[in-house]
């Protein structure tokens, strides 16, 4: 019989936003009880969307249900008195509680580990700053904006840059400094609950979103360490689409006439087939590009003529070619193309959510499925308040 990974596990997630809320739903996906505690104006990822046709409504909001699901929801004024004591006896009924300030964090309340630690010595808590705890940055505030380009991370993308000195680096999509965040965050609680099955001692866990993001940075601080020079972001210098610029001969994104493909023939051999698989063209003899060392050297000619061919076939087409001559290559997918990935599909990734007023949509589910356990993904994301009354009543 399947059973659930954190059964029994009570958490408080006194979050908003993004790494918090992450952090919570990882662990509710495997079983364990989140009360998401909300201000009375709710979670700050209310009022950001997307939104259905794009019109705001605090309960339609996709940032917030996505981040919210598997979760029961209370609203809470911590700082007030009642509120505070309201969170007492909560914290003496939890395993576990995730705090992911500003606007303002648990301590600041009068509610930190050292209060919560006297009501109950096996309670964790888990606080996901920008910058962590401690350090000459830690009072700083930061959006995930400020917390990819001080990672490092945007510096190694490249694009549409004629003169870096003037035009700023540019970051990937998403909230990707906060999803690590409250990833990290997540991967801590975890050993922790383990460490304290085994000491019957909670603990804190101090978490910075930079350093964990830092952390992602890793062949990066690598080629620095080695000595090599920053990369340039210049298209007309480097073709090659890989973090930092770092790859040797020819390696990159193509135009395809339904978008693009990514394809990654380094070696002689490999390039050979790719020779084969593009029908052996007349300039595939041009000394120029005889050798890895002088396609590096003739990238930008080479990358034309490239082009020039990938944008008479379909990205899923050239990848198919490629991989049947065991060449890296592979469609880039848009969010799109992913709803109806039939690899996707198979392992059952998005499931359909009814909300009772957002309506149903899909949801991105778990990377991960275990032999003899189930994870929760079908309770949609809390109404503002809904389940107050509910848990509240029970701490009488």
């Amino acid at each position: 019989m399947a059973f659930r990974i954190l059964p029994g596990v009570r958490v408080l997630e006194v979050g908003q936003g993004i790494s918090g809320p992450y952090c919570a739903k990882i662990l509710a996906n495997m079983g364990a009880e989140v009360i998401k505690i909300e201000p009375p104006e709710g979670d700050v990822a209310r009022q950001r969307g997307p939104y259905p046709g794009d019109n705001p409504h605090p309960e339609k909001s996709g940032l917030f249900l996505t981040l919210n699901t598997n979760k029961r929801g209370i609203v809470l004024d911590v700082g007030s008195s009642d509120g505070a004591a309201t969170l007492r006896k909560l914290v003496k009924t939890a395993d576990i509680v995730i705090e992911n300030p500003p606007p303002s964090s648990l301590e600041s309340n009068g509610l930190g580990y050292e209060t919560l630690s006297e009501l109950n010595p096996k309670v964790i808590f888990t606080s996901i700053t920008p910058f962590g705890n401690r350090g000459p940055y830690a009072n700083f505030k930061a959006t995930d904006l400020v917390l990819y380009h001080m990672s490092g991370h945007a510096h190694g993308l490249l694009g549409a840059v004629d003169n870096p000195d003037s035009e700023p680096p540019i970051r990937a999509g998403g909230h990707q400094a906060e999803l690590v965040g409250g990833l990290a965050a997540a991967t801590a609680t975890m050993m922790a609950m383990y460490r304290t099955r085994l000491t019957g001692k909670g603990c804190r866990i101090d978490i910075s979103s930079f350093e964990a993001m830092v952390n992602q940075l890793i062949s990066g601080l690598a080629n620095c360490a080695y000595g090599r020079p920053t990369p340039p972001r210049e298209l007309s210098k480097v073709k090659e689409a890989a973090i930092g610029g770092m790859v040797g001969a020819i390696g990159g994104i193509l135009p395809c006439s339904d978008g693009y493909v990514a394809i990654s023939p380094r070696e002689d051999a490999q390039w050979e087939r790719w020779l084969h698989v593009m029908g052996d063209p007349a300039w595939s003899t041009d000394d120029r590009f005889a050798t890895r060392n002088a396609r590096q050297q003739n990238s930008p000619a080479l990358w034309e003529l490239l082009s020039d061919w990938s944008r008479q076939y379909s990205k899923h087409d050239i990848a198919q070619r490629g991989q049947d001559q065991r060449i890296p290559c592979f469609p880039v997918n848009t969010v799109l193309d992913l709803l109806s990935d039939r690899h996707l599909t198979e392992r059952q990734f998005f499931v359909e959510i009814e909300h009772s007023v957002a309506g149903t949509f899909k949801y991105p589910g778990t990377a991960y499925k275990f032999s003899n356990a189930e994870h929760v993904t079908d309770m949609p994301a809390p109404l503002l308040g809904e389940h107050t009354k509910q848990i509240l009543t029970s701490l009488d």
